[in-house]
């Protein structure tokens, strides 16, 4: 009797154990978890959208300053990265003050010798002697000349120093007046020496500071603390550029026309808006409907900015009042670059 009761209450106990298991089992596959939303259930607005096309008629246009650039086909520039500093102009002054004085000399010798050839040839108002004495003063003068000249070679380079002398003299003057400066670039190993007369660009520490300047010619090379021998050009900048301090570090664009380029499009310098960390500028689609595109691969130009891709020949961009079309399309959040 006693087992049958055991028997009993262990068959109980199994029942029971069985129940709360599928308990759990089914409480297990009814729960979801909030993580498994189906992403089709995200909101829409969540979703960010690109720049929407906005429309602004002529009124509005002419009131912001809105005026348009077509875009035009470019070759990419071929321009080697390189660096430049303002030279200080003072010791160009005195070589060419001594350079003067000798030339002088030399000229007043020579006149010299051509009186005293006809007065010993003619008359025999002047001796042998001094026409030797004459020829003599004419030579040294003649040597002080060469070496006046070979000093402001090796300072200043062969441009400067076999430049005529009302050239010179019109550099020296707009140097003097703060009309003109002059920059020492250094070429890249490997990268042909600007000709004479070629431009280059340099640009300073802002921006804004964009020149290009005239190449004078070569200038004697120098060892760099590595102590191999660096070349470089002379170049002048005149107008704004004349107002670099002396001494200051720019950077230059030394072009190489062995490098073939990629084409692109040129944008204005003020086209560019920025929003978000990145580069825009608005395309005019329609004589009153403009939409914003990105702008990738930027490159600083002399006369804006080079862009090899997202743009074509023939786009019609903002060139000023780009500002103001992107306070339209959504007002700037705080921080917004739009500059």
């Amino acid at each position: 009797m006693k087992n049958k009761m055991l028997a009993a209450l262990a068959t109980c106990l199994v029942s029971m154990t069985g129940v709360v298991a599928a308990e759990q089992s089914t409480e297990a596959t009814t729960a979801t978890p909030a993580t498994d939303t189906p992403a089709a259930a995200v909101p829409a607005a969540t979703i960010s959208a690109g720049p929407k096309a906005i429309a602004v008629d002529a009124a509005a246009q002419a009131r912001f300053g809105v005026t348009f650039a077509t875009l035009k086909g470019i070759a990419a520039p071929t321009d080697a990265a390189s660096t430049a500093h303002v030279l200080d102009p003072a010791s160009l002054l005195q070589l060419d003050g001594v350079l003067a004085t000798a030339a002088a000399s030399f000229t007043a010798s020579r006149t010299e010798v051509l009186r005293v050839r006809k007065a010993y040839s003619e008359d025999r108002t002047a001796s042998y002697r001094d026409v030797q004495a004459a020829n003599a003063q004419a030579g040294a003068d003649l040597q002080r000349v060469n070496a006046a000249r070979r000093e402001l070679a090796l300072r200043w380079g062969g441009g400067v120093a076999d430049m005529q002398a009302h050239r010179r003299a019109e550099l020296l003057n707009d140097l003097a007046n703060a009309h003109a400066e002059l920059v020492r670039v250094e070429i890249p190993a490997g990268m042909p020496i600007p000709r004479a007369g070629s431009n280059l660009t340099v640009r300073g520490s802002s921006a804004a500071e964009v020149f290009s300047g005239e190449v004078l010619g070569g200038l004697p090379p120098t060892a760099d603390p590595g102590g191999s021998q660096t070349r470089a050009v002379l170049v002048e900048l005149k107008a704004d550029a004349a107002k670099l301090p002396v001494g200051q570090t720019l950077s230059a664009e030394v072009p190489n026309p062995d490098v073939a380029g990629t084409d692109g499009v040129i944008l204005p310098r003020a086209a560019l808006v920025r929003r978000d960390a990145r580069a825009w500028v608005y395309v005019q689609t329609a004589p009153s409907q403009f939409i914003r595109r990105e702008v990738h691969g930027l490159r600083s130009v002399t006369s804006g900015w080079f862009v090899a891709e997202g743009f074509a020949p023939g786009d019609r961009v903002v060139a000023t009042g780009a500002p103001a079309l992107l306070g339209i399309e959504s007002p700037a959040p705080a921080g917004t670059d739009t500059n």
